[in-house]
């Protein structure tokens, strides 16, 4: 009875992945032909084609898990990949979503150290899975990069909004109530899976129900985060003046 209820279990898991990814890999490609419209407005432009590669990313990891199945056989491995795609989606956050608030956030420098720290700590993410079948003390410290990383990037995103939705809504420019609320909804609702979900994944790197509903909270994380997107496309003129002007003497 409980070989078939964990056959059951593994079967419904690799359904969601594969559903789960789909419907990631469809968001993103809706996100990139919609875009075209918006090429002059840079900044948004830019955060469109992120989100997308986030949605994306996250939607070919699913499918690699439901084909792989790495989390029954190799947990260590699974982990790993779930935090190469989870830390992706950490950089795609900081450089589309801050610079949404500030358009002058993101420059060369902070490509180039993101770039080289997301290397560095994928070498790491993937020596743990290498060298250890199944180890979550040591997945959990590799996981620690993955945190630093993050809580710096949540910390600067805070910072950078409350700066910007205070100056906002002092100046009362345009209507941009709309905005200031759907960052802080959204942004929240990122930050609060980016972080649990990689939580989850390092305490219970073979159970079946917290992926199975953690993939179900992000589809919908995923899809709230697109058509915000795309509302945020109708405001576009007053919300890039806007920001334009709150951050022209810096932040």
């Amino acid at each position: 009875m409980h070989q078939k209820s964990t056959i059951m279990e593994q079967l419904i898991y690799r359904i969601a992945l594969f559903v789960t990814g789909i419907i990631n890999l469809l968001m993103a490609g809706k996100l990139l032909v919609g875009s075209k419209p918006y090429r002059q407005y840079a900044v948004y432009f830019r955060t469109r084609m992120l989100t997308a590669l986030w949605v994306g990313v996250f939607g070919l990891g699913y499918i690699l898990h439901g084909i792989l199945m790495w989390r029954y056989t190799w947990p260590a491995a699974a982990s790993a990949l779930t935090v190469t795609y989870f830390h992706i989606g950490a950089i795609c956050f900081s450089w589309g979503y801050t610079s949404l608030l500030n358009p002058n956030y993101l420059t060369p420098r902070i490509t180039l150290r993101d770039g080289i720290y997301y290397l560095f700590c994928l070498l790491l993410y993937w020596m743990v899975a290498l060298l250890w079948k199944e180890h979550p003390t040591f997945t959990m410290l590799s996981y620690c990069l993955y945190f630093a990383y993050a809580a710096w990037v949540v910390f600067k995103f805070y910072k950078t909004y409350n700066q910007v939705s205070t100056r906002l809504l002092r100046l009362s420019y345009g209507n941009v109530m709309d905005f200031v609320r759907w960052m802080q909804v959204c942004c929240d609702l990122i930050v609060l899976f980016g972080i649990s979900s990689v939580v989850i994944t390092g305490i219970f790197p073979t159970d079946f129900w917290p992926y199975t509903l953690l993939l179900i909270a992000g589809v919908c994380m995923f899809g709230f985060i697109c058509y915000s997107l795309n509302k945020y496309g109708a405001t576009i003129e007053t919300t890039t003046e806007a920001t334009r002007k709150v951050t022209k003497k810096g932040l």
